[in-house]
């Protein structure tokens, strides 16, 4: 190994693409999202919008945390961005 071949640079036009996704990647992402699914379901639990669950809200509660897990995969940043965002503005 040269020197030269020692301080190329690490993005190349080889590996560019940032898009590349690892599973464990894709884990994290999903686990960041459903987290954020849940901040947002605590937000009405903690001032006692709810009383009583019933199947039906906690059907609606899974596919919250599930929708908000596939989102962040699919966006990344961007939605996790604008989901703090939106429940910075709230101003709780």
């Amino acid at each position: 190994m040269t020197t030269d071949e020692k301080n190329e640079p690490l993005i190349t036009s080889d590996n560019t693409d940032f898009n590349q996704r690892s599973p464990v990647n894709v884990i994290y992402r999903f686990l960041g999202g459903a987290v954020l699914g849940i901040l947002i379901l605590l937000i009405p639990i903690t001032y006692g919008e709810f009383n009583n669950f019933g199947l039906v809200q906690v059907s609606v509660a899974f596919v919250l945390m599930i929708s908000c897990g596939l989102l962040s995969v699919s966006w990344g940043e961007k939605f996790t961005d604008t989901v703090m965002r939106m429940l910075n503005s709230t101003g709780l």
